[in-house]
């Protein structure tokens, strides 16, 4: 070999940009910013229950299912009258309230690209920790049709972070979980939709969430339309090339 002869490096090459079959969305944090909601009315409720509350244990119950966070909370007050199911339907109808009387905070970008995936056809699914009377407050607000299915958490025996609640809307959906890419801003919600198969878009928002195979993390989804999904959505296939095509 000459001397001078270099060796180049071997060129990158982007992953192909996929388009999701679906795109399973959730709620609290994703598609409305409603944890402050959640947080206000604990703030409100626990206190009036003889609890001490903080900003530490409201961030810790973010993307848990609603009964998982009532117990956190009556272990947390220490009052054995106290059941998970009351402090759930309480926190629940204060957030209702809030929800049918104020103006909806809704995520940057979240709804645009909600837009471009109904105009392109790809079917979205709304699977939520919330209860089903809390998210039609916020469906009755958008155009109908707009998720071909909702999942809410109490219509599932296992919430996140168990898979069942995606893997519920892929059937009902008549999709394949590797098919669909899931949008979570939760460390529950991301590892549901990963044990369920998904692709997951990680939008951060008010905790941090760790990397993982077959997910990319985001900081925002203002901008992301259809093309960076794909983008984004080939990327996460490439990261994990063992897993199902």
């Amino acid at each position: 070999m000459n001397a001078d002869t270099q060796t180049l490096p071997d060129a990158v090459t982007e992953p192909a940009p996929v388009l999701p079959a679906a795109a399973l969305w959730d709620f609290d944090g994703t598609l409305v910013d409603s944890e402050p909601l959640w947080m206000k009315a604990q703030f409100e409720l626990i206190p009036q229950w003889g609890g001490e509350w903080s900003d530490a244990h409201a961030h810790a119950l973010v993307g848990n299912s609603l009964l998982t966070s009532g117990r956190y909370i009556c272990d947390v007050v220490g009052r054995d009258d106290l059941t998970p199911e009351f402090v759930v339907d309480q926190l629940v109808q204060k957030v209702v309230v809030s929800l049918r009387t104020g103006e909806i905070d809704w995520r940057p970008g979240a709804r645009e690209l909600l837009a471009e995936l109904a105009a392109a056809g790809i079917p979205s699914a709304l699977v939520s920790a919330s209860y089903r009377v809390l998210l039609e407050a916020v469906l009755e607000r958008l155009p109908e049709g707009t998720f071909a299915t909702v999942v809410a958490g109490d219509e599932v025996v296992h919430g996140k972070p168990h898979p069942e609640p995606y893997l519920v809307a892929c059937e009902r959906l008549g999709v394949r979980p590797e098919d669909t890419v899931v949008l979570e801003d939760s460390v529950p919600g991301c590892a549901s939709g990963t044990a369920a198969g998904a692709v997951v878009l990680g939008v951060r928002n008010m905790v941090e969430l760790p990397p993982a195979p077959r997910r990319v993390l985001l900081d925002t989804l203002a901008g992301v339309g259809l093309d960076e999904l794909a983008a984004h959505v080939g990327r996460a296939r490439a990261s994990d090339p063992g897993a199902p095509a």
